[in-house]
């Protein structure tokens, strides 16, 4: 199954985009952002599954709230996907 990490600046960051997706009936996990993904030392992701993707960056542009990137997990590690 493919998944997409949204990066979070802080846990809070990362806990209020949770929220978001989960009022739009998207489900989503929290979780320290694995090394290497950001600069900032102290980064969170949200997982989603990809048939979700188009749909939770609707919910989270209506709410205001933007990741500071999004990665997918291939077999070789993970890419930026630019949107």
């Amino acid at each position: 199954m493919e998944t997409y990490l949204l990066i979070a600046r802080s846990v809070t960051h990362a806990q209020r985009m949770v929220r978001i997706l989960e009022n739009c009936g998207i489900r989503a996990g929290l979780f320290r952002a694995p090394a290497g993904l950001t600069t900032r030392g102290c980064s969170y992701a949200v997982r989603i599954r990809a048939e979700q993707l188009l749909s939770a960056r609707s919910c989270l542009d209506k709410a205001d709230l933007q990741p500071l990137g999004i990665f997918v997990h291939e077999s070789a590690g993970y890419r930026e996907v630019i949107m």
